[in-house]
């Protein structure tokens, strides 16, 4: 899966240094104040002391119940969280969400997954009706030396563009007024800290460039830096305008999931994370070869990363009684050999999740190392997740 992005990556990293474009600099103490302009609320830092309580959604009834959707990064292997969710609507036990947070390829399908089912048709399109064209454009090698990126993101750009239309923020905008939170997660490259966005309090800003924001953090949270160019975004500081650099999400965490919600411990609270991904028991012998080694390691280290995300969040439900889901792309779609956003793959794993989210199907903890398991949940009330074959049928063993 990852062979194309891991090729891209090591061929700037070893064409890089070449030529550098200019730019203005500043200070890390302005960096540090700086605002978005006429959005004060419009960001924080993802490792502020304060950041659960910033980010706690307002209660309109007491003891009402917290529901959060946490979506994952993982490129292509969106598509499964696309049929997840479409399946999940025509099971008709989704619920509505009171917080929903979005990381890289979960940034992009996170608005439609906030304004819910309404939107599944737009989440199915934007998953399997693109190509690698509709995502990227190779640039002429020789000029890669003196670029910042390996490719030119700019038919994301206008994608983007085609689906998160004007109607649609301002959707997410009446939302956000009625309490519930979207939250998308960037990574500042001059700062090397994450940046959480409240993309309901840039909707529902009359700042004039609402739109321009929204859609530029979009494009940020996905875009992996040196494959793709860094997403300028101005602000502010003691009078001086800023150009910051914003890059994928996943670079400092593929999810985005508790502790946000540490401010509401009184109230119940059901958290459903959605991993676009595979979560270790992904057995492969390595072909011999630098290309190989490279996607190899790629695909280890995120799944890696996502396995201790999601094992933190269940261990944090744990000691707070909140249900915890968790649903991944297990070992039974197998399916590596394929291009980059190649058609056919993302059609078939946009089906694969629309199998398993039709039946409702949940974890109740993430997977030891060697592999899922059906295991017992931290929280009270939730009930271990049948395990599925590709046909439907249940499935014999942990392992297939």
């Amino acid at each position: 899966m990852w062979a194309m992005t891991s090729w891209l990556l090591l061929a700037a990293l070893l064409l890089s240094g070449c030529a550098r474009p200019e730019r203005t600099g500043f200070s890390q103490a302005e960096l540090a104040a700086a605002v978005i302009p006429d959005i004060p609320q419009a960001r924080y830092w993802l490792d502020g002391s304060d950041l659960p309580s910033l980010l706690a959604p307002p209660a309109s009834r007491p003891g009402e119940a917290v529901t959060v959707l946490a979506l994952s990064g993982g490129a292509d292997r969106g598509a499964y969280g696309a049929g997840f969710l479409n399946g999940w609507s025509r099971s008709g036990q989704r619920p509505e969400f009171t917080v929903v947070t979005g990381v890289s390829t979960g940034a992009l399908m996170a608005p439609f997954a906030f304004l819910g089912p309404e939107f599944d048709p737009q989440l199915e399109t934007a998953f399997t009706g693109l190509g690698p064209s509709d995502i990227y454009r190779l640039r002429f090698p020789l000029a890669i030396p003196f670029s910042i990126s390996a490719v030119s993101g700019e038919p994301l750009r206008r994608r983007i563009g085609h689906f998160v239309t004007n109607a649609v923020i301002d959707r997410v905008a009446a939302e956000h007024r009625k309490g519930r939170r979207l939250y998308v997660l960037t990574a500042n490259i001059d700062a090397a800290r994450g940046v959480v966005w409240d993309m309901g309090a840039i909707a529902a800003s009359t700042a004039p460039d609402r739109y321009a924001l929204f859609r530029q953090v979009l494009l940020a949270s996905a875009f992996v830096p040196a494959v793709f160019p860094p997403v300028a975004i101005e602000s502010r500081a003691g009078g001086r305008t800023l150009e910051e650099w914003h890059v994928d999400g996943g670079t400092v965490a593929p999810l985005l999931a508790p502790p946000l919600m540490a401010g509401n411990a009184v109230r119940p609270i059901h958290l459903y994370v959605l991993v676009n991904e595979k979560l270790g028991g992904d057995f492969d012998v390595t072909r011999p070869g630098i290309m190989d080694l490279a996607e190899r390691a790629f695909e280890l280290s995120v799944q890696t990363n996502l396995q201790r995300q999601a094992a933190d969040a269940w261990s944090w439900a744990g000691m707070h009684g909140a249900d915890y889901h968790l649903t991944y792309i297990h070992p039974d779609f197998d399916w590596d050999d394929h291009d980059y956003f190649a058609t056919d793959y993302m059609q078939a794993l946009f089906d694969y999740g629309l199998k398993h989210g039709a039946a409702a199907e949940w974890d109740a903890k993430p997977p030891a190392g060697g592999g899922p398991e059906t295991l017992s949940t931290p929280g009270a009330g939730h009930s271990p997740r049948t395990r599925r074959g590709p046909d439907g049928a249940p499935a014999s063993g942990a392992r297939r």
